[in-house]
């Protein structure tokens, strides 16, 4: 069975996905800079395709906790873990949504399975699944190192083109 092809680079989807991470830097947000900040691209990989765009894309990252970034008990606080899905989430968007900007959380649910203490490395995957002209829907999830599944998030965007 042959490989799907994509009408879009691998190197062009970088691109997007960079690109909206410096902006979402460049905001300089106090308490939102230092995580995002520490997202390091791993992967990008089209889930979809119509005619010559890019439907749905899977966009994988890793992300080592800090000190700074757990509660009393040593382990990733729930705002970090917000933090993390609505930036990937984001940025999951503009690599699916070419040109979109100005893009917001309309809605985000996590659901925290298990801590994650300090000095882990661990992978944030996020999907988008489908935008519309103005909206994105997306889902994800932060595993450990072990590949245990620790905290999930569902997320919708709205955004310009």
């Amino acid at each position: 069975m042959a490989a799907t092809v994509f009408p879009i680079s691998a190197e062009r989807l970088a691109q997007r996905a960079e690109a909206c991470h410096k902006e979402l830097l460049a905001a300089k947000v106090k308490l939102t800079t230092p995580p995002v900040s520490r997202l390091e691209l791993q992967s990008i990989e089209p889930t979809g395709s119509k005619g010559d765009r890019i439907t749905g894309a899977r966009v994988t990252f890793s992300f080592t906790v800090e000190p700074s970034d757990c509660n009393t008990w040593g382990t990733i606080h729930g705002g970090c873990v917000f933090t993390i899905c609505n930036a990937a989430g984001k940025i999951a968007t503009a690599v699916v949504a070419e040109g979109a900007k100005n893009i917001v959380s309309t809605d985000l649910t996590t659901n925290y399975l298990a801590g994650v203490p300090v000095g882990s490395t661990v992978q944030v995957e996020i999907e988008c699944l489908r935008t519309t002209k103005s909206i994105g829907f997306l889902r994800g999830s932060i595993k450990d190192a072990q590949g245990t599944l620790c905290y999930i998030c569902v997320q919708n965007v709205s955004f310009e083109l």
